[in-house]
Formats: C-alpha cells, sequence, structure tokens
C-alpha cells in the first residue's frame, strides 16, 4: 500500500510525496509556554509523535522541529504577577514540558527552537517582506498586506476571504487595513524588546514560525501539524509569510489535530478548564496514557474519559502478558497458526497506519492478536520469540513496549 494523509488545504487524503525523499522535513506548532502542559497538548505531540515513528518506520528521514513561543502577552503577564522576568517564567514551563513528553515517551524534536533565540532569523524576514512589499512600518510596527497575497485567508478554513470579520481600525490609525497583521509590535513598557531598523519591539506570532522553520528546514515544508484551532488565522496567515518571501507554498501537506475537550469545550490553559499531563502521570504510566490517547485518531475530537485510562491500563496489561508468555514459551509448536497470526496482524496494522496514521485500527489489531495469543497452548520458544518481535516491531511504531527492541522494514 501507499501512505496517503488527509490534507487540510485539499479536504482529501493524498498520496505521501516528499519534496526530496527519503528526506522528509517536518514542523509542528509547539506550545506557548504559561502553563503546565495539558491532556490536549499530549494528544497532539503524541499523534505526531506517532507519524514521525511510523514515516521513520518506513525508511525515511525525519528532520523535526518544534517552537517553543516564549514571548507573549500572556507569558509577560504571568511573569508580572509573580514578579519574574518573562523568559525565565516561560523557561521553566519548557522545561516542565519536556519532562512531560519524556515521561509519554515522546521522541524529541530534531531542533527544539524558541523565539527569543531567532529575533535576527524574525527581523532579516520582516525586512523581506518590506523589500518584496509584502508588509510595511508605521509607528514602529510592522504589518502584513494581505490583500497583496494569493494564498490568503479561507486556505485551510475554506471560507471566503471577504468573509473574515474582523474590528476596524480606530479613527486617526496609519494602518493600511484592518486585515493586515503585525510581524514586530513596537515595544510597551515593562515587555521584552529587542532593537530593530523600526525601533525597539518584538516579534508578532505569525512571523515567528515561518523564520524558525526556514532556518532548518528551507521551504516548502513536507508536513506542517499543529492543532486544528491554528488553521485559522496563524496557519494561513504563515502560508501568505512564506508567498511573499520566498514565492512557494509553505508546505505539500498540512496536517491538523483534533481538539480533546472537557465538557464539550476544547481543553485549554486559557479557558482555565484543563487536566494536566503530570495529573494523569501520577495515576498511570506514560505508555498507558500514550496507549488511550492513540485509540482517537489524530484528526478526531474526543471529550475527556478519564475511565479510559483504567480501561487502557487493562488492554496494556492484557498486551504485557502475552509478550511475558511467549517470551516464557517452550512449548511443542502451533504448526503455523502463530506465524499465521501474526502475518496478518502485521499487515492489517501497516495497512490501518498507511490510511492517515490511523492509530485506533492499529491498535485494535494489537488488541485483536492479544486475545488470539490465549487460544494458542504449545507456542514454542522461537515462536514466542517471533511474537515478542511483533510487538517490538508494531509497538515501537506507536511508541509502546520501549523496554523491547525495534526494527523496522528497509529504507525507501
Amino acid at each position: 500500500m501507499v501512505l496517503r494523509i488527509y490534507n487540510t488545504r485539499s479536504r482529501r487524503k493524498e498520496a505521501f510525496e516528499p519534496r526530496e525523499p527519503p528526506v522528509v522535513r517536518m514542523y509542528v506548532c509547539g506550545p506557548t509556554t504559561y502553563d503546565y502542559s495539558h491532556l490536549g497538548h499530549a494528544k497532539s505531540y503524541v499523534s505526531f509523535d506517532a507519524v514521525r515513528r511510523y514515516l521513520e518506520y518506513l525508511g525515511y528521514r525525519v528532520t523535526l522541529v518544534q517552537n517553543f513561543t516564549d514571548i507573549e502577552e500572556v507569558i509577560i503577564r504571568r511573569a508580572a504577577l509573580v514578579g519574574k522576568p518573562p523568559l525565565d517564567y516561560a523557561a521553566f514551563y519548557i522545561d516542565a514540558f519536556l519532562e512531560d513528553m519524556r515521561a509519554l515517551n515522546v521522541e524529541p524534536a530534531t531542533h527544539y527552537t524558541k523565539v527569543s533565540d531567532h529575533i535576527l532569523e524574525i527581523q532579516t524576514l520582516v525586512a523581506q517582506l518590506i523589500e518584496r512589499g509584502f508588509a510595511y512600518p508605521v509607528d514602529g510596527d510592522v504589518y502584513f498586506r494581505t490583500r497583496k497575497a494569493k494564498r490568503s485567508f479561507g486556505l485551510l478554513t475554506h471560507q471566503r476571504f471577504e468573509d473574515v470579520i474582523v474590528d476596524p481600525l480606530p479613527p486617526g490609525s496609519r494602518r493600511e487595513d484592518p486585515l493586515g497583521f503585525a510581524l514586530w509590535k513596537a515595544s510597551k513598557e515593562g515587555e521584552p524588546s529587542w532593537p530593530s531598523p523600526w525601533g525597539d519591539g518584538r516579534p508578532g506570532w505569525h512571523v515567528e514560525c515561518n523564520a524558525m522553520a526556514y532556518k532548518y528546514l528551507g521551504a516548502p515544508l513536507d508536513i506542517h501539524g499543529g492543532g486544528s484551532d491554528l488553521k485559522f488565522p496563524h496557519h494561513e496567515s504563515e502560508a501568505m509569510i512564506c508567498e511573499g518571501a520566498w514565492g512557494v507554498e509553505w508546505t505539500r501537506t498540512w496536517m491538523h489535530n483534533g481538539f480533546l475537550t472537557l465538557e464539550q469545550d476544547k481543553m485549554s490553559k486559557s479557558l482555565g478548564n484543563f487536566v494536566t499531563i503530570r495529573s494523569v502521570l501520577e495515576r498511570y504510566p506514560g505508555e498507558v496514557v500514550r496507549l488511550c490517547l492513540l485509540k482517537a485518531h489524530y484528526r478526531e475530537d474526543v471529550e475527556y474519559d478519564k475511565d479510559c485510562f483504567h480501561r487502557t491500563q487493562e488492554e496494556y496489561g492484557a498486551m504485557r502478558a502475552a509478550i511475558a508468555a511467549a517470551q516464557a514459551a517452550h512449548g511443542a509448536g502451533t504448526g503455523g497458526r502463530v506465524d499465521a497470526a501474526l502475518e496478518a496482524t502485521k499487515a492489517g496494522f501497516l495497512a490501518a497506519m498507511d490510511d492517515d496514521f490511523n492509530t485506533p485500527e492499529a491498535v485494535y489489531r494489537l488488541q485483536q492478536v492479544t486475545e488470539g495469543l490465549r487460544e494458542l497452548p504449545d507456542v514454542s520458544a522461537e515462536e514466542g520469540k517471533r511474537i515478542v518481535a511483533l510487538y517490538a516491531e508494531l509497538g515501537g511504531i506507536l511508541g509502546l513496549f520501549a523496554d523491547l527492541s525495534v526494527a523496522g522494514p528497509a529504507a525507501v
């Protein structure tokens, strides 16, 4: 089969074709670090970790870049409340995020990037946009001309540009258009700021990802991932910036994960309705939490279900019991029945992953073979080794059974 990925832009599954195989350039939007990360973050980053793992299983060489937004109004406000410098405040929650990801067995990104470390790259990009006529400075700010871009609002949300509603400009404003967004913001008292050709200030949100991703990946990207809430305006703004700066599409494939909801509202730090990752990890092992999250498709919105972790712990325990039984097997053999079950399981598992990373179906295949192995007596030692190897191989794609050795197929 061929790996097919749902592209948010086209709204259909497309055969995956990286720009320069076997290299895959992948960028995933990271968190704004002003509080502990919640299970919605876990759903996103576990999902994209499974994407990366499967691409690497297929033989691709993935360069993954993930950012941290460590400069933002909410960070500045929160830091002021506790009397800490904003960058120090953000750094504490960056470390906490990375600790949570390690507990969930999320592989580290190839490059973690912080906005505060890439001010020069951001300023260089803003200057390039001004030079090409896609941006203009006014009163210490720099704004993007959205009406000049061909790839504009509606690219991912499929709304009409003229239907985008924004507040009108206040009287006396020197901005050209209320739909223009800030690339550089003039400094305000008490905020972090950096000198620039347009005056002291700090970056606007949308331009940050372009500058950081381009430094390490170039353009176009092969995969750009993030939450569904980032389609508008963030990712559509990124697409416009890329067109203005480099004249190409920003990414070949747009991937967006669904929400984890709490009482039908998106789990969100800004809304204050979230369950932290670490509070769940206090009760359940990381692989159990990870398995529970992978039982939902990455594009699916899922209601938080605290009982899911208890059920999943039992299912995970059954898989571990099957592995332990296989490791201890010393029977006469099953006459090929084990091998037939393993072959069918692997075929179904890989077909599921080829179908837009259908992890719920992939997990079901592992559960199915776990149940089937209980009915097979007299498993031989050699068959037991093949059982363990299957759990290691397929579990490794899902980030499970980290203590077992994992092998992938031949390179692409």
